[in-house]
């Protein structure tokens, strides 16, 4: 009799946080959705050497705990240009000069890794002599400064943004390779700002008129079979499908992208701010760039040339502060007429504040910038119908919900980490409740008690 009760008891459980699971799951509000996150976690993938401790072996030699996609074996150390050195692994020690306050420098250079970033690292030294001779008592100071990250966080490398796209389908895939190599003119030896320069005008010209509102069945599709019913006027698209588009076209270019929005929402209804576009890693610079296939926006640049990432552009759209800024734009019907702007059907690169409309529109201090990870299906917002149309749609946004949060950077706090405890605390309590009916129903199935005079 007890363990029967335990079975009741332990069903109306499972029954119980099954529609506790299922109420959090439909009235969820949009922005619970996103986890906070930092600049370092987004911008800083281990593609590039990060220096997780600092550590003193002696006091005029330093070791590095180094972390990196690729495995390291030797580095070649200079000092101030000269005087090489030797070190090894991803624990490397070397030599530092300790000459009271001058400042030297230390380049750590792969010796069989081409594509790594060599470490540049400063290092200004005051020892404690010096604070004592100021009536101090002050240990060793090592002033330090280095052009790759440092510290430990959360961190991605660039494959882990990037879909494969399997569930596009191998015919698919191969007509994408197709066109990218006869028609767009792709080749292996091309540098990225080269493919994006061939990309961009090829899919701007074949998405030109397939701007509009999508069906709802285009929240579901496959990029793939988006583009072509874009393509083919079946279909039509805003910001995020473009967006979509580019992020699947890049990627199978051998460009690394991943999709971005800027949102901000009220009880899902009122709209703060809403846009999407995408950003492109380009290797040749370690950096991700703004990309928005919507304006035909390749990248944009600061006085040094380097391209700015999202992040970067949000924050100087506080200051207004894009005088110094330059886009590599595709001049097309978007920008005809446009003051400034000049030619047609061709690349240009102009100062960003000649269209920077968008961006100063949609990129105010109410925006929560969202990076969304692999795979690069819509969000399932009000119509449900996906979950059933689609197997991708269902389990990555199932995904999503339980253990893979997008990712979210702004001047507001979100409420991603305490989401995402509540529901998971439910799916697997769930989960418990009916392992454990199961499991008791199971042995009392198989427990039977003995009659007496039975053998």
């Amino acid at each position: 009799m007890t363990r029967r009760w335990f079975i009741r008891g332990f069903a109306a459980l499972f029954f119980l946080l099954l529609a506790l699971n299922l109420y959090v799951f439909f009235t969820r509000e949009w922005e619970s959705s996103f986890s906070p996150t930092s600049y370092a976690t987004l911008y800083y993938p281990l593609d590039v050497p990060t220096i997780h401790e600092w550590k003193l072996v002696e006091r005029n030699r330093i070791q590095l705990n180094i972390a990196c996609t690729t495995e390291i074996t030797e580095w070649k150390v200079l000092t101030d240009g000269g005087k090489e050195q030797t070190a090894t692994g991803m624990h490397p020690s070397f030599r530092i000069d300790t000459t009271f306050s001058e400042l030297h420098t230390y380049k750590l250079v792969p010796v069989s890794q081409q594509s790594i970033q060599p470490i540049e690292i400063s290092i200004r030294f005051y020892g404690e002599e010096f604070y004592a001779s100021q009536g101090m008592k002050h240990a060793d100071v090592y002033v330090v400064r280095s052009n790759v990250p440092c510290g430990e966080f959360d961190q991605y490398s660039v494959n882990d943004w990037v879909d494969d796209y399997r569930y596009v389908g191998e015919a698919a895939l191969a007509e994408a390779s197709r066109i990218l190599r006869d028609e767009v003119g792709i080749r292996d030896t091309d540098p990225t700002f080269t493919r994006m320069e061939k990309l961009v005008p090829y899919l701007r010209k074949k998405l030109r008129g397939a701007g509009g509102v999508p069906k709802d069945d285009e929240r579901w599709m496959d990029p793939y079979r988006l583009y072509c019913e874009m393509v083919a006027g079946t279909g039509k698209g805003w910001c995020t499908q473009h967006a979509q588009v580019w992020v699947f076209w890049a990627n199978r270019a051998g460009i690394p992208t991943r999709f971005v929005f800027g949102a901000r929402t009220q009880d899902d209804r009122i709209v703060y701010t809403g846009h999407s576009w995408a950003e492109s890693y380009i290797r040749e610079q370690h950096r991700w760039a703004f990309v928005d296939l919507s304006q035909g926006e390749l990248y944009i640049t600061n006085r040094e040339d380097q391209v700015l990432n999202t992040a970067e552009l949000f924050h100087l759209n506080q200051q207004n502060a894009f005088d110094s800024t330059s886009v590599r734009v595709y001049s097309d019907w978007v920008w005809q007429n446009h003051p400034g702007i000049p030619g047609r059907d061709t690349l240009v690169t102009v100062p960003f504040t000649l269209c920077n409309a968008l961006i100063r529109s949609e990129f105010t201090p109410q925006s929560i910038l969202k990076y969304r990870r692999p795979p690069n299906v819509e969000d399932v917002r009000e119509n449900y119908a996906g979950f059933f149309s689609d197997r991708t749609f269902l389990l990555g946004n199932l995904e999503r919900y339980l253990f893979k949060p997008q990712l979210a950077y702004s001047f507001y706090p979100t409420e991603g980490g305490h989401t995402y405890f509540i529901r998971r605390f439910l799916f697997f309590a769930m989960l418990t409740s009916f392992i454990c009916w199961i499991m008791l129903f199971a042995v009392g199935r198989l427990w039977k008690p003995r009659v007496p005079g039975k053998h």
